[in-house]
């Protein structure tokens, strides 16, 4: 017997069992708990502790087991071992991606653990699912869409585990780690994924494509009254029906439903000057971050950050009411969700491609405010010894203040995106990469002729240190327009499909989250080839000679540059940069911009 419909039957049968006890017995919920194991350790423990990586999969199976509407899952496998599970919620049973997108119902994902020492997320995760599937109090949260729950992301790092992983931090009694084991923070390589969870991550995202994806974490930063704070990018790296839509819809009804449910709740933001009263700052995330992803594929993302100086229980409930708030507002208005997808995937393409919209990069906010009604809590600057200056201690006074509220960007970094993207076959670990974000490839089978504007680089540096494992260059790009003929194997990107934006951050040169400004091709900045004096000499004699416009430019620098003068390999070596026999594809990057294919 098929496994599904096997375990579709084996939970009717369950489910008659069980009304017929709700008929006997009206306390049944009760019973659940007490008798059948239901309460979790964070609730038995008084709210102070978390599951371990078994106890929580091994209650994630339990729900699998029990309800015909859950099925979990694993997705890939950590550097150490474990399994990253994912656990589908259905009332029709779509357990399959094609399923799902036959079914037109839109999906809520949540990601929780990306660092696992804020594990917030899983406890309200995992009491939130009770409700639904066994307890059956919430079940009408899943009506008409399909929520997927991440239990934990990183998964080698919630076993990492101690009571000092996070010194800002109240609770709980033990946490994991905010790195994976191979200490890559997975809130930093959506773009890049270097690490094995988000390469897994990568392959399921694009397959399900959610429409609301959720990731939950605990702040750090400065002490205030609100238990928890949210970002959704409603800013111009997002499409306008989507920014409307949050600023209009979403943001009100999270808000309001958090408050009701008895917690405070606020944007999340930066301080100016690291002082509230001197007003509050909003961000637009980069695709490196969960929500700035979201935004990069057209899709509504719900960062969650919960306060950290709040007890552990107020954050895995303030968490769970927001949770609650997002299902309770998708199954509300399930064929406009949907519809906000579709629309945002045709807006990006016409923008970018058709309109030739100058495509953001980055974004700065001005200096444009409103006003914010903060509720902060008061602090004084104590003189320290060992620190030997002073240092701000927080008191019990709370304070409600109106302050400015910089809420308003405008983008800083614009390029035209051209038609296409050529891609050498010997680069075939970034189109693997590309691949893993949903982007169509075109592999050339036969000689195809493209006219293309080819980047040269230079004033290229390097940072001291690396920075999530690589190092980072600065560098600046020139472009110059060629006729090429591309090679069978190599690979061809238009630009002309959903993923348009992940395209033009991976591709573009001067991309803060393009392959080449996230080092995958530090090696063509490498010189191989050099000269010995004895052959260059004669060589850039003849070359002095013969070619009036170099020997003015090597003239010039002698008599400008003490160094140069005095230096006679770099003299030499002036000629050598010149010659043909200079290496042509020092510094120039592999990747060429197609402004359009010559039949």
């Amino acid at each position: 017997m098929n496994p599904i419909r096997k375990k579709v039957l084996r939970n009717f049968f369950i489910s008659i069992l069980l009304l017929s006890i709700t008929l006997n017995n009206n306390s049944l919920t009760a019973q659940i708990k007490i008798e059948s194991g239901w309460e979790t350790l964070f609730e038995k423990s008084n709210y102070l502790q978390t599951p371990s990586y078994d106890e929580t999969i091994e209650f994630f199976q339990r729900l699998s087991n029990f309800s015909p509407y859950a099925e979990l899952t694993s997705i890939g496998k950590s550097p150490q071992g474990k399994d990253i599970n994912i656990l589908v919620v259905s009332k029709g049973m779509e357990f399959t991606s094609e399923k799902v997108k036959l079914s037109g119902k839109p999906i809520v994902l949540i990601m929780n653990g990306i660092h696992s020492g804020e594990i917030n997320g899983k406890d309200a995760s995992m009491i939130l699912l009770r409700e639904i599937l066994v307890t059956k109090e919430k079940e009408n949260l899943i009506d008409g869409l399909i929520l997927i729950v991440i239990p934990i992301f990183s998964v080698d790092a919630h076993e990492r585990v101690s009571p000092y992983n996070r010194i800002n931090q109240i609770g709980p009694e033990e946490m994991g780690w905010r790195t994976t084991a191979l200490n890559l923070n997975l809130n930093r390589d959506f773009m890049k994924a270097d690490a094995a969870e988000m390469k897994a991550f990568l392959k399921f995202y694009s397959e399900w494509l959610p429409d609301i994806f959720i990731d939950v974490h605990s702040t750090d930063g400065l002490d205030f009254q609100y238990h928890t704070t949210i970002a959704s990018e409603n800013h111009g790296n997002v499409s306008a029906v989507i920014a409307k839509w949050v600023k209009d819809e979403f943001y009100p009804y999270i808000f309001n439903y958090v408050e009701q449910a008895g917690f405070l709740i606020s944007p999340f933001v930066g301080f100016v000057e690291n002082d509230p009263k001197k007003g509050i700052r909003d961000w637009v995330a980069s695709p490196r971050f969960s929500n700035g992803y979201a935004a990069a594929n057209n899709r509504v993302g719900l960062l969650i950050e919960s306060h950290v100086l709040k007890s552990y229980k107020d954050r895995v409930y303030s968490t769970k009411a927001i949770l609650e708030s997002v299902l309770e507002l998708t199954s509300a208005h399930t064929k406009k969700i949907k519809n906000l997808s579709i629309l945002a995937d045709e807006d990006a393409i016409k923008k970018y491609h058709a309109e030739r919209a100058p495509f953001p990069f980055t974004f700065q906010l001005t200096d444009e405010s409103e006003k914010y009604l903060f509720r902060g809590v008061e602090y004084v600057l104590a003189e320290s010894r060992v620190a030997g200056t002073k240092v701000r201690k927080y008191t019990s006074e709370k304070f409600e203040e109106e302050i400015p509220y910089y809420n308003k960007s405008i983008p800083d970094l614009t390029v035209t995106l051209p038609e296409g993207y050529l891609i050498p076959r010997e680069w075939k670990e970034v189109i693997d990469i590309a691949e893993l974000h949903g982007i169509k490839v075109e592999s050339i089978d036969e000689e195809r002729t493209f006219e293309v504007f080819e980047s040269r680089i230079s004033e290229i540096k390097f940072p001291v240190r690396p920075f999530e494992g690589r190092f980072l260059p600065e560098y600046k790009i020139s472009n110059e327009s060629k006729i090429i003929t591309a090679s069978r194997g190599d690979f061809y990107i238009p630009v002309n499909q959903r993923t348009i934006k992940l395209i033009a951050f991976l591709f573009e040169p001067l991309s803060p989250e393009s392959f080449l400004k996230w080092g995958f091709m530090n090696a063509i900045f490498e010189q191989k080839e050099y000269f010995e004096p004895y052959a260059m000499e004669p060589i850039a004699q003849k070359m002095y000679e013969e070619n009036a416009e170099l020997r003015t430019r090597f003239e010039d620098k002698v008599n400008s540059d003490e160094s140069f003068k005095n230096n006679f390999y770099a003299r030499l070596n002036f000629f050598y940069e010149n010659s043909p026999y200079y290496d042509q594809k020092l510094n120039l990057y592999p990747v060429m911009k197609v402004i359009k294919e010559i039949k």
